[in-house]
């Protein structure tokens, strides 16, 4: 990673989302998840209020590789002609387990039946549900591709999302440990309020494990804070 600057990498993450089903502007009969608030750590005491979707989430019939799902948003995206952005995804929750799409950049809902159309027509079919559940609580696994520009070792800036920055972590965490470290980081964090998510990426035939950070402050003094932090925490 010595030349490393900036540059695309496939990789990961998870994370808890707070999700409710839309019942307007779809195919009838399929499922479309909305993230209420898809960074809750950074204001989760404000809770959704756009006029546009800011994270959808669309389930698909099966799962679908990554390949067949950047071929189909290739096409869909030239076709609808507007900056959307696609990522593969899993969504759990109680027993339940959907493959899905995840969609941001979106002009509105109206929006969301074009692209399951479109989708569907070049072979990703939405999945079939007459699920009506309520307040969802789910754990969400993206495979994507990250953006990444290296500013300081172990500090990443995404260069195609404003706000995103990752810190390298000195192991795999898993999801759980995550969440009990990533709560210690905050009761002792006297900065900007931030979210976290957990993820890794592939380069160079080795997996950096990652945290996501979401903040409008991504300063290099706020980020190297916040780095040794979540060392000396996963250090205990």
């Amino acid at each position: 990673m010595e030349n490393y600057k900036q540059c695309e990498f496939y990789g990961s993450l998870e994370k808890i989302e707070d999700f409710t089903i839309l019942t307007q502007n779809i195919i009838p009969g399929t499922l479309v998840f909305e993230s209420l608030s898809p960074f809750t750590g950074y204001y989760n005491e404000n809770p959704h209020d756009y006029d546009n979707p800011l994270y959808l989430y669309m389930a698909v019939d099966k799962t679908y590789s990554v390949f067949d799902i950047t071929r189909a948003f290739q096409n869909v995206r030239s076709e609808l002609n507007f900056d959307l952005d696609a990522a593969k995804a899993f969504v759990a929750f109680n027993d339940k387990f959907y493959n899905a799409i995840r969609l941001r950049h979106l002009n509105g809902y109206q929006d969301v039946i074009k692209i399951q159309e479109a989708f569907e027509k070049h072979g990703i079919k939405p999945h079939k549900s007459n699920l009506h559940q309520k307040d969802i609580h789910a754990h969400v696994t993206l495979k994507k591709i990250f953006c990444l520009e290296k500013v300081a070792e172990g500090l990443f800036l995404d260069r195609c999302e404003k706000n995103h920055a990752y810190l390298e972590m000195p192991r795999m965490i898993p999801f759980d440990e995550l969440v009990q470290i990533t709560q210690k980081v905050r009761n002792n964090w006297f900065e900007s309020r931030f979210d976290a998510a957990m993820g890794y990426f592939l380069t160079s035939q080795k997996v950096f494990e990652i945290v996501r950070i979401y903040s409008d402050k991504l300063d290099m003094k706020y980020l190297e804070g916040l780095k040794r932090l979540y060392q000396q925490k996963i250090a205990k």
